[in-house]
């Protein structure tokens, strides 16, 4: 034990309340923090031999801390946040020694420094004209309306954000009647769909819009003439039903059906991208990610999701749906009897196949979901369909680069997305009549491919349907679904119209700049985990450093003729809405198809700029921002850099970590597949994304009384708090580097305070009961309260920088966090729960080492702010030349005083130990990291 305390406690040390240790690394801090504490504690030049530990430590109160120095041990209590009281306790050592004829110069010394700070921080701190000046530009101005125009102010921020951050908000956006919800994130994606649509509408210029800027304007108008679509759609629609081989229900009775299910299925995936059986598609393949492979996976269904098909609840939206069925047969002349009876089963039929489906919170493993399988293994496997049939119907009209005609044979390998589904799809065929596949197949086509464009009397017999669904109360105007459907098939000939007329550039410079800072940032959190071994934290840097960055638009959207050689292919029929847009689908799928003989090119964007969205791409490791989503509330040029951070910012951590979360984490930095965590990282993962998973499960959406799916939002909610903390940190070291702005006007709000506030605001929003049904049971993603409430009730600096106390709804005592970090200050004030990280001095060789510490020291003693502008001369004084500070920092989970050591809160390994049933904070196993005493300052927050 006592070789145990000598090679632990051979530097002095601070406990605070008995539960916090900090090694402090020079004896002059501990005498600058005697003066405040108790003038018993002096420094003296014969520091003699530190003593055994004390035997006879009484127990520490929880207002109580003791200081451990080479002269003695003393017991203090606290009698205030920043004041206390000496008592000395006995030590084996005695009494300290007198310090010598140093002392008393010393001492005088050490009062006029006190004074003449005093004097320069009153000079700095009291002048009224310190205070900051208020930016009243246009674009602060505009700035300060969106963020006191959303906020509830008189709400208790450390109870309910969520309601302070967007309580107004909410009051002043009603649902509108043509939709389920209203939120920051629809507006805008409405914003941009009218941005389009005004592009769209102006009249062709062939001096600035090449030829698939043109063959998109006339897309749009032929979408909007409903009168022509009126008397063309029935001669495209008979001519597809031929092509199909008839539709049973539509045909005479007892008429044969001409092809097979697999050509049928086979013709639709190549002209229509079908999905409706199951997917069939070509994409990199995840063990291999530079070369394209045959993919097969679940279908996409059309009710929403596969509970919808078999809950009790949700029965009124499966009666809608068959509704709709039957409604729109009896429209294309079929028997109003067999228009039932057909409605049924084609229900009966997706029920079943939706059950054989597995539910998507069980399939975030994708490396248990990969089987590559030969076509011939899969006829031999499951013979009720014909694979080898259907993949070359598929390819009949594609050819390779030297313009051969694709083929395949019986060894050309397939990746199967879950080959238990495979396996219940090859039961369930015999199980139905071809008739009613061939009807479940061709209703499919015709409500994705041609329903929802088609005017009256079949779009009043959708919106019946959308308003049984409460989807909305009226109808939407038309230029929306043709706006969506441009956009969707020529994605970058609008995006090539949108980022020249709408798009800043200067976002794509700046975001790279944040890309940078948020990537160093997160490589800086990997550094300061324990629970990653050192081998997976390499390799972890490098999948960062490699990850590939799409900002905005790709560059060759700039060039017309570019644009014009993508769409070369696609045909435009004048007068026949229908064939043009089933010319394109052709055209689209065509593209992708033939890439299964190409190499994977990282370059290829894999949506549109013109998008208010963002991706990571696991099998490529990239991360794309389209130029659709850099602008406000996520980024505006005139937003402070804290807004920004808290928007996009947080956006880019978001994508960055889902390269790390569940899902993520199983692919390399090249995109494939791999065990690249070793197992005793792989079991620390779980445990903790099993915290996160407990937690969200925990959560209820209040307005349906309904928990969060936790498991299935695990991935996207990983990510949220990962995004949040990297922004964050990110963030704090750009603010090292750059003056602190001008306030706003009428926002009385810190910049760390306006980093959360944005972020909080991006998700704020509103819907209808059955939409929020919908969301809990479909979406990926939390809510948008819950979006709030989870990651900033795991942060620290939230609680930090909104001062809410421990135990707080938004400051939690249990917090979930993937990367926890150390504290983002340096210095607290001496008071419950505080601690004092050691301050190295052997880095200052340009000023005394008692100045710097005095100062930072008395700056967190009397907790002064760090957004005082005049503090900023202090810069001048703390930083000369290269003055670096080196600081290990703390834990950012904070333990309060009071709580219990217990699975709460575990300590990282070789951090914390007990000693003598005293927690002793370890040094020597910690990570360290490099800041300047202006990061000190500007971090510095005042104490709860």
């Amino acid at each position: 034990m006592q070789d145990d305390w000598d090679r632990e406690c051979s530097e002095d040390r601070l406990i605070t309340g008995g539960r916090l240790i900090c090694e402090l690394k020079h004896p002059d801090f501990l005498s600058f923090l005697s003066l405040f504490c108790s003038k018993r504690v002096v420094p003296c030049p014969n520091w003699p031999t530190l003593p055994p530990f004390p035997e006879s430590l009484p127990h520490l109160m929880p207002n109580e801390f003791v200081v451990f120095s080479p002269v003695h041990v003393e017991q203090r209590r606290m009698s205030g946040p920043n004041s206390v009281d000496a008592h000395p306790s006995p030590s084996k050592t005695g009494s300290p020694k007198p310090c010598g004829r140093f002392t008393y110069p010393l001492i005088v010394l050490l009062i006029l420094l006190l004074l003449s700070t005093f004097a320069l921080l009153g000079y700095l701190l009291w002048d009224k004209a310190s205070q900051p000046s208020v930016c009243m530009t246009p674009g602060c101005i505009h700035t300060a309306s969106i963020i006191l125009n959303s906020m509830n102010a008189t709400a208790d921020p450390c109870n309910d954000f969520y309601e302070y951050a967007c309580g107004n908000w909410i009051k002043q956006h009603p649902i509108p009647d043509d939709a389920p919800s209203v939120s920051n994130f629809e507006n805008l994606g409405q914003d941009l769909e009218l941005a389009l649509k005004e592009l769209l509408e102006e009249e062709y210029d062939p001096k600035i819009d090449g030829e698939a800027v043109r063959k998109a304007k006339k897309f749009y108008k032929m979408c909007l003439n409903e009168s022509e679509i009126t008397s063309t759609w029935r001669a495209m629609f008979d001519e597809v039903r031929r092509e199909f081989g008839g539709w049973p229900s539509l045909e005479p009775v007892g008429a044969p059906h001409s092809i097979s299910i697999e050509r049928l299925y086979g013709i639709m995936v190549a002209k229509f991208r079908a999905d409706s059986l199951f997917k069939a598609t070509v994409q990199p393949d995840d063990k291999n990610s530079e070369k394209h492979v045959l993919l097969i996976d679940q279908p996409a269904l059309n009710l929403f999701a596969r509970d919808f098909y078999m809950l009790l609840e949700t029965e009124d939206e499966r009666l809608a749906y068959r509704t709709l069925v039957r409604d729109v047969l009896v429209l294309l002349n079929a028997d109003s009897q067999i228009a039932e009876r057909d409605s049924i089963e084609i229900l009966k039929f997706e029920t079943e196949l939706a059950n054989i489906t597995v539910a998507e919170d069980q399939r975030h493993d994708i490396s248990e979901l990969y089987t590559k399988w030969t076509i011939g293994e899969m006829r031999t496997q499951f013979r009720n369909f014909d694979w080898l049939l259907f993949f070359n119907t598929i390819f009949e009209n594609i050819t390779d680069k030297y313009n051969r005609t694709i083929r395949f044979e019986e060894s050309t390998e397939v990746v199967i997305y879950g080959v238990d589904f495979v396996h219940r799809f090859d039961k369930l065929l015999p199980q139905f009549e071809t008739r009613v596949i061939v009807n479940y197949l061709s209703w499919c086509w015709f409500f994705k491919a041609m329903l929802r464009d088609l005017p009256d009397p079949f779009a009043l017999t959708m919106f019946k349907f959308y308003r049984t669904l409460n989807l909305m109360s009226v109808q939407k105007l038309r230029w929306h679904g043709c706006v969506t459907r441009i956009n969707s098939i020529m994605p970058m000939a609008t995006s090539s119209i949108y980022i020249r007329n709408h798009f800043d550039h200067e976002a794509k410079t700046q975001v790279e700049e944040m890309i940078s800072l948020i990537m160093e940032a997160f490589v800086e959190l990997l550094e300061e985990e324990d629970w990653l071994t050192k081998e997976t934290k390499a390799f972890a840097k490098e999948k960062v450093h490699t990850m590939n960055q799409k900002i905005g638009y790709p560059d060759y959207l700039n060039d017309s003729r570019a644009v014009d050689l993508e769409y070369k292919r696609y045909v435009l029929y004048s007068g026949d809405y229908y064939r043009t847009k089933f010319q394109f689908y052709e055209m689209y799928q065509k593209d992708i198809l033939e890439r299964i003989r190409m190499p994977v090119d990282r370059e290829r964007w894999v949506a549109g700029a013109a998008l208010v969205n963002a991706f990571y791409s696991p099998n490529t490791n990239e991360i794309i921002f389209p130029a659709g989503i850099l602008q406000p509330v996520f980024y505006n040029k005139h937003f402070p850099r804290s807004m920004n951070y808290g928007g996009i910012g947080v956006v880019i951590g978001h994508e960055i970590t889902h390269g790390f979360d569940d899902r993520g984490r199983l692919y390399d930095n090249l995109g494939n597949i791999r065990q690249w965590w070793d197992n005793a990282t792989i079991v620390k993962f779980e445990e903790k994304a099993q915290c996160i998973e407990n937690q969200y499960s925990n959560y209820v959406l209040e307005q349906i009384s309904m928990r969060i799916n936790g498991r299935s939002t695990k991935g996207e909610n990983i990510a949220d708090n990962g995004g949040l903390k990297q922004a964050y940190r990110a963030y704090k070291k750009y603010e090292q580097y750059h003056p602190i702005p001008q306030q706003l006007p009428g926002v009385n709000l810190t910049q760390d305070q306006l980093f959360f506030l944005n972020y909080a605001q991006i998700w704020c929003g509103i819907m209808n009961d059955k939409e929020a049904i919908r969301k809990l049971r479909t979406s990926e993603h939390s809510p948008g309260p819950i979006r709030v409430k989870g990651p900033l009730s795991n942060s620290h600096d939230f609680a930090t920088a909104y001062n809410c106390p421990v135990g707080s709804a938004m400051n939690p005592l249990k917090k979930c966090r993937l990367l926890k970090g150390f504290l983002d200050t340096c210095l607290a004030t001496p008071g419950p729960g505080s601690a004092v990280p050691e301050v190295h001095t052997s880095h200052i060789p340009t000023m005394s080492a008692r100045i710097v510490a005095f100062l930072l020291f008395l700056i967190s003693f009397l907790g002064i702010s760090a957004e005082k502008p005049r503090i900023t001369p202090l810069y001048g004084m703390l930083r000369p030349g290269s003055l670096r500070f080196h600081s290990r920092q703390l834990r950012s989970e904070s333990v309060p005083l009071g709580a219990d050591l217990s699975d709460q809160y575990p300590p990282p390994p070789h951090m914390i130990q007990i000693k003598r049933e005293k927690p002793m904070l370890m040094g020597y196993g910690w990570e360290q990291c490099e800041f300047s005493p202006m990061s000190c300052l500007l971090r510095r927050r005042r104490n709860a």
